[in-house]
């Protein structure tokens, strides 16, 4: 097996087609279709079938696409880390951040390592955590804040801190400096997350718990937008402590604790099965720690 031979596969797979891949490529079609028949007889399994709608990929085709592409990008790093090896951990890492985390340290992420780690390549792939939990257990990305961890394959999984959901409003329309329960704030009109969303699912849980009916006036799935509809006085809403930049927001926010003792979720780190644990993913995972600690103590001191 070569490594030309799970580099064209890759490729015809992405493509879904043998003559767009075969441009793409710059190689004749019909030697591109030889070196996948010898690929097939190597490994002694079907990886293609033709249909109306082009080449797709059978099972055991679908699985050695992605230990290609592992195996690929593993090796399109190589020069990269054997040039700078000596100075310190260096090569690619794909970070996964849900947003309302990437909110919170983010930038932070990107500072530490452009001024600490120049020889790592940072990636950040921002969306909902069961998105990213995917991706990570694919092998997709190396490593990624997850909140379910329920039935994920080829994925290792760190708990880091619990953190309250609070209610927020805009400033000066919350009349309390105490906490606040479910109860007294089922007739608030809500700002929540749209579905599907472990927040707004955890919400709904709770609310039910009780007996309770949240008063839903919107759904909003971007973070930033819910926070500046909230500091509009367009109504109230419940999210996760990490997800205010307290520095900022707090100013204009009012922001209480809820009694309710299930209201709050676990942040983990997870990192891929799929993909040796490089020095440079070490390094990352051990910021990300960092971070997400700091920014939770200073939450819990303001």
């Amino acid at each position: 097996m070569q490594l030309r031979q799970l580099h064209y596969f890759s490729r015809i797979v992405e493509e879904g087609s043998f003559s767009r891949a075969s441009q793409s490529l710059h190689i004749a079609q019909p030697a591109l279709s030889q070196q996948i028949n010898r690929l097939e007889e190597e490994l002694g399994v079907k990886l293609l079938t033709r249909s109306v709608r082009g080449v797709l990929p059978t099972q055991a085709g679908l699985a050695v696409h992605r230990h290609a592409q592992l195996i690929l990008k593993q090796v399109a790093a190589t020069p990269t880390i054997a040039a700078i090896a000596d100075s310190g951990p260096a090569g690619p890492v794909a970070v996964g951040l849900p947003p309302t985390i990437a909110t919170s340290i983010g930038l932070k992420l990107l500072k530490v390592v452009s001024e600490q780690f120049k020889a790592i390549q940072l990636e950040i792939v921002e969306g909902p955590s069961q998105f990213l939990a995917n991706l990570l257990s694919q092998g997709k990305i190396d490593i990624s804040i997850i909140f379910d961890v329920s039935a994920k394959e080829k994925v290792k999984v760190k708990p880091l801190v619990s953190e309250p959901l609070l209610f927020v409003g805009k400033l000066g329309t919350i009349k309390t400096e105490s906490t606040l329960s479910l109860y007294d704030i089922s007739s608030y009109p809500l700002l929540l997350f749209s579905r599907p969303n472990g927040i707004r699912e955890a919400i709904e849980a709770a609310f039910a718990s009780d007996g309770l009916t949240p008063k839903i006036v919107a759904e909003i799935n971007s973070p930033n937008l819910l926070i500046n509809a909230v500091q509009a006085g367009m109504g109230y809403s419940i999210i996760p402590s990490l997800g205010l930049d307290q520095a900022k927001e707090k100013m204009k926010l009012d922001v209480i604790r809820l009694s309710n003792p299930n209201l709050n979720r676990t942040v983990f780190l997870g990192t891929s099965d799929m993909t040796p644990l490089m020095p440079a993913t070490q390094e990352i995972c051990r910021v990300i720690e960092e971070l997400i600690y700091d920014s939770t103590l200073k939450n819990d001191h303001q």
